[in-house]
């Protein structure tokens, strides 16, 4: 595995109602994480909203060091089926030469549970779980 520096994801909300619809990204390093969340229309229900964290823990370096090895198999995985109504979820790394490696796909959350799972262990416990992390599991617990 080449060494990858940041972890850039992307996600779109897809199909639904435009009062719903937004985009979103997360951005990783080995001592931060940035999120930005843009609603294509505003309201009191969809809010923007933007954090970083940063940190020299090495909990928060072995969790960045999982979640980039996590990208690089989604990065090398083979082109298989895809949702016509899942949004688009974006993966994007910069390696430490400064190259950079983007694959889009349109599948669920679900197909990313794992990478997902080692992302969310680095969101600050006091911030909503980014969009584009989310899985079948989180919208079960809302139901």
């Amino acid at each position: 595995m080449a060494d990858i520096i940041r972890i850039v994801i992307k996600g779109g909300s897809g199909y639904g109602p435009a009062d719903e619809a937004f985009s979103d990204k997360v951005t990783i390093g080995r001592d931060f994480i940035r999120y930005e969340y843009t609603p294509v229309v505003e309201s009191e229900i969809n809010m923007p909203r933007k954090w970083a964290y940063k940190t020299s823990s090495p909990i928060f370096q072995k969790l960045f060091r999982e979640a980039a090895a996590a990208v690089e198999i989604i990065l090398d995985r083979e082109d298989g089926p895809f949702a016509a109504d899942a949004g688009i979820t974006s993966f994007t790394v910069t390696y430490a030469d400064k190259t950079k490696a983007t694959r889009d796909f349109f599948l669920p959350g679900d197909d990313f549970k794992d990478c997902f799972a080692i992302i969310r262990q680095m969101v600050p416990g006091c911030e909503y779980t980014p969009a584009v992390l989310l899985t079948s599991e989180d919208y079960d617990e809302e139901g």
